[in-house]
């Protein structure tokens, strides 16, 4: 059974850069202009300017990856299963001979907020660490939807926009409106619950 919801940029990094490495070279920029690792080198190797490139771009490439592994079809799935017409739809239908019920969702945002972060390791000890934020916001014109037996089954959207605002220790790295409508794939295959039980 395939659920899923693909859309075009896929992931979050993919909604700022068009090319994933330069999330990485972004951050890394940002983490050596601002010194936000300082700490690390002048504690265990102080001087030593390998080290701290090493150390820059250990966390830089953890930081980019923490941007592409957030799907952005996995987040928008996430935001409607908690729409209160949906989750009602989904007890209404839960009832014996309850059939499907049509939902029909106006203009409305979904905002997704994490606070992923990486930990720095000397000699397999943390020593320091390092908090990101990324913000989502996701308005979308329309959405008609049908619930089968508590299950999100059939879902079609109309024009989606994106923002995304990334930070790294409440830093901005780099704040973006997606300037076009994404595009949506939508496959349900048995649905996805909206209520206990379904």
């Amino acid at each position: 059974m395939t659920m899923s919801i693909e859309t075009e940029p896929s992931t979050a990094d993919l909604l700022i850069f068009a090319d994933p490495d330069h999330a990485v070279e972004e951050l890394g920029r940002v983490l050596k202009d601002r010194r936000m690792l300082e700490e690390v080198g002048d504690r265990f190797r102080p001087g030593d300017a390998g080290f701290m490139r090493h150390v820059i771009r250990g966390v830089a490439d953890a930081g980019g990856s923490l941007l592409s592994e957030l799907d952005l079809g996995v987040v928008l799935l996430s935001g409607w299963t908690k729409y209160r017409a949906l989750v009602d739809a989904g007890h209404r239908t839960m009832k014996p001979g309850a059939g499907w019920e049509p939902v029909s969702l106006y203009e409305h945002t979904i905002t997704s907020e994490h606070s992923p972060w990486v930990a720095v390791l000397v000699e397999g000890k943390q020593v320091f660490r390092v908090d990101f934020g990324i913000k989502l916001e996701f308005v979308v014109a329309s959405l008609e939807a049908r619930v089968v037996d508590g299950r999100l089954k059939y879902l079609q959207a109309g024009d989606l926009t994106a923002s995304i605002t990334w930070t790294v220790r409440d830093f901005p790295i780099k704040k973006m409106k997606f300037g076009r409508p994404i595009p949506l794939r939508v496959r349900l295959g048995g649905g996805i619950p909206l209520v206990p039980g379904a």
